[in-house]
């Protein structure tokens, strides 16, 4: 009797073991899908003061510079990611056995292993970087540095681990559900004018007590909706990688009332697409809607889910959506708004050169700038060219002289403290020199290109007090050279970013650096592109080419190849052999969801507001692809 209490006792000790590893990854999956709810919503009031590398690329009256929406993501990303770090480093002590680690089962090698090369040659590629200060928490207003991108890559592991059971599954798709339905709401209620970010209680969340009245004056400066994401694009991208799992997990949902929630969640992301402006978001989620339309009829046609109920979700959806797309359209400040987005943010269908032909009736139109010596050459596109030469006129002031072309000395005339010309090709061209030997050009457009030409040399002035030693020029593809204005003027950062990709193959500049190795002030690409030659690109716009310039091109195709494996496995348990089992929608929806923000990437960068969503959801999606499972 003592012997089968006591062989009872071990056999119960040893039950409440194994239970450990599963409470683990069940406070794991709780923890992810808080996390996930709550940081697009997260803001709160971070200064940070300028030093000598910043205020070269940011300019402040007051010597820092405030942010509201980023900087703390970054940092609840950071702790999370520490936080679910530990919980598997806690169920890896308590297994006994690796194969009880869903993390460290063969079908998940090939995300421990791409993983790591990235992380690698991330760690690398800031050890490299000429600016260290920048690379772990990333350059000013995009606070995306290695810690950060470090747990992005600990978010997907641990998505992974723990989304491995139904109950947790379950779990995120109730999180993905809340999470939409929050988003979408404060989206349209923006947009007709009660922003999230300006309501008495934000503003308390945001700030303490000696800020409150900052957090109270806080308003939009754009008609485009972006909540707290910071930018419409990445609430656009926000909106593309949600809509797909939200409308599938809502398809999913056996009871009536989450299911009609999921598809309100759904419908109001999709708005929110529309009213965040974002080409690539809108399309995105098109697109996304498109492929879930293609594979549920393949399911019905499989028999994979109830014909008579799906026929019925179908005509509601369709339904749905007539009435609230004419319902919304009767509204004329949101059915331009849809003719804005498709548009891609304008009516206008020019070529470069009648864009350019039109832009000369009224500005000097630069085609080239350069500084060579004591001159300034500047050539419009009509082919006008005028030579500005700084010379000492003895007393130890610079005075400046105008040449054409041949070394003419051009006819002038000063009106308002500006030089003007006489000939008919520099109409639109005046110059002013002050005092303390800043040039000022007016070129016709609203901002002045500014030069010192102290010691008789042209160095154009960025910002402030600080000049660059040289005009850049776009030295770019040739591809992009002709198409600077494509995608709304990604074509130009494109370009320029490819300039200097080649020197990244195997380790990039290091987070945060990529402001500090761009060809800033290209005169001629700004003006054609932005009108303006106060600019400083600090990011590539383009997911992908982030990833080349922070760690290298390397690190890139380690992620390609991760994806492209995800790729394959998904289209095989989604597409070819999908089964039918509990996690049959969320798994459709997550597979569709990363393809639209692989499409959407293409043209929006990665922040802390939407990529952290991003790769849970991926690691979700990675772990119930890579299922073993029999149709």
């Amino acid at each position: 009797m003592e012997t089968e209490t006591k062989a009872g006792a071990a056999e119960k000790k040893i039950r409440k073991r194994a239970d450990v590893p599963k409470i683990i990854r069940g406070a794991g999956a709780a923890v992810l899908c808080i996390f996930m709810i709550c940081l697009p919503f997260i803001s709160r009031y971070h200064e940070e003061p300028l030093t000598e590398l910043t205020a070269k690329y940011f300019s402040s009256s007051s010597g820092y510079i405030t942010d509201w929406f980023l900087y703390y993501k970054e940092i609840a990303c950071i702790v999370c990611g520490l936080t679910v770090s530990a919980l598997i480093l806690a169920e890896v002590l308590t297994g006994k056995s690796r194969g009880r680690i869903p993390l460290l089962e063969k079908s998940n090698r090939p995300a421990l292993i791409l993983c790591g090369i990235y992380w690698v040659l991330l760690i690398i590629s800031g050890l490299a970087a000429k600016h260290k200060e920048a690379v772990l928490l990333g350059m000013l207003k995009q606070y995306e540095g290695l810690l950060g991108v470090t747990a992005y890559l600990m978010l997907f592991l641990a998505a992974v681990n723990f989304f491995t059971k139904q109950n947790s599954r379950d779990l995120l798709t109730y999180a993905v559900l809340i999470l939409s339905l929050f988003a979408g709401f404060w989206g349209v209620m923006e947009f007709f004018g009660y922003p999230l970010q300006e309501t008495e209680l934000m503003a308390r969340l945001m700030s303490d007590s000696e800020h409150l009245a900052a957090a109270r004056s806080l308003h939009s400066t754009s008609s485009n909706v972006h909540i707290t994401f910071f930018n419409s694009n990445y609430f656009g991208g926000f909106c593309a990688l949600m809509f797909p799992v939200t409308a599938a997990g809502a398809l999913g949902c056996k009871e009536i009332g989450p299911k009609l929630m999921g598809l309100f969640a759904a419908a109001l992301i999709a708005c929110g697409a529309v009213l965040s402006n974002s080409s690539g978001g809108l399309y995105s989620v098109i697109g996304g809607g498109a492929m879930l339309a293609v594979v549920y009829i393949i399911y019905i046609a499989r028999g994979l889910v109830n014909r008579k109920k799906a026929a019925a979700a179908f005509g509601v959806i369709a339904a749905a959506a007539v009435i609230g797309l004419g319902a919304a359209l009767s509204d004329g400040a949101v059915r331009d708004r849809v003719r804005t987005v498709l548009e891609n943010g304008g009516s206008e269908k020019l070529t470069r050169e009648e864009r350019l032909e039109k832009l000369s009736r009224d500005h000097f139109v630069l085609a080239d700038v350069r500084a060579e010596k004591n001159e300034l050459i500047m050539t419009d596109h009509a082919g006008s060219t005028v030579r500005v030469r700084a010379e000492d006129d003895g007393t130890g002031l610079t005075e400046v002289s105008y040449f054409d072309v041949s070394g003419r000395e051009l006819e002038t005339y000063e009106k308002d403290g500006y030089t003007f010309f006489k000939e008919p090709g520099l109409k639109n061209l005046s110059f002013k020199l002050s005092v303390s030997d800043r040039l000022y050009c007016e070129l016709g457009y609203k901002a002045k290109l500014i030069f010192d030409v102290s010691g008789g040399r042209f160095r154009p002035f960025v910002h402030g007090s600080y000049t660059m030693e040289k005009i850049n020029s776009y030295s770019g593809p040739e591809f992009f050279r002709t198409r600077l204005n494509m995608a709304t003027g990604r074509g130009f950062i494109w370009g320029s970013t490819l300039s200097f990709i080649d020197k990244c193959l195997f380790i990039g500049v290091g987070s945060g650096n990529f402001v500090t190795v761009f060809p800033q002030y290209d005169l001629v690409s700004l003006l054609e592109v932005y009108k303006t030659p106060a600019m400083v690109v600090n990011k590539p716009h383009s997911w992908y080419l982030g990833i080349a310039a922070d760690s290298g091109v390397l690190s890139l195709c380690a992620v390609l190849i991760l994806l492209g494996i995800f790729l394959v496995r998904g289209f095989r348990s989604c597409v070819l052999c999908p089964v039918k089992d509990g996690s049959l929608h969320l798994r459709l929806g997550l597979y569709v969801s990363v393809i639209a923000f692989m499409a959407v990437g293409i043209s929006n960068d990665s922040y802390p507001c939407v990529s952290p969503v991003f790769w849970v959801l991926f690691g979700a999606a990675w772990s119930a692809v890579s299922e073993k499972k029999k149709v």
